[in-house]
């Protein structure tokens, strides 16, 4: 399993999260929760768009088992066949505490780490998605401790 050092973070106002510890614990949890996992699927996303266009990687595997399962068909010039990936190829690991939730995310395949040092594929996905993640994440906050 390969991972890395790459992180992005959303922090909530202090005053809100006061209120919301004090009237509603559960779903300032929800919120957070939420919103991690809506920035980690942009993320996922972006590092299989980017793996996708850069049309260096001969292997569907490795793009479709990044944060979730997908079904992407091989892009590589060779069009050869491959393995399709299960959730034991794919990194996912929430972990939530009372003041904060982490989410590790990216590709259990063997070869993972050798691809991301050599083409920096999470690290150029979060730079590229940032805005997006931080976008999304606060609409879900928004949505789950405000209605909309």
């Amino acid at each position: 399993m390969a991972k890395s050092d790459i992180t992005f973070q959303v922090q909530l106002d202090k005053q809100v999260v006061d209120y919301f510890k004090q009237t509603a614990p559960e779903k300032l949890q929800l919120a957070r929760r939420r919103a991690v996992e809506a920035a980690g699927m942009v993320w996922a996303d972006t590092a299989k768009e980017i793996t996708r266009d850069d049309n260096h990687i001969d292997t569907s595997l490795y793009i479709n088992s990044i944060g979730h399962v997908t079904d992407i068909p091989p892009t590589h010039k060779s069009g050869k066949p491959g393995r399709n990936a299960t959730e034991g190829d794919v990194i996912y690991e929430l972990n939530e505490g009372e003041d904060r939730t982490v989410l590790a995310i990216g590709s259990a395949v063997s070869y993972a780490s050798h691809l991301e040092k050599k083409y920096n594929i999470m690290a150029r996905a979060l730079d590229t998605g940032q805005g997006r993640m931080k976008k999304l994440a606060e609409i879900q906050i928004q949505q789950t401790l405000f209605g909309g």
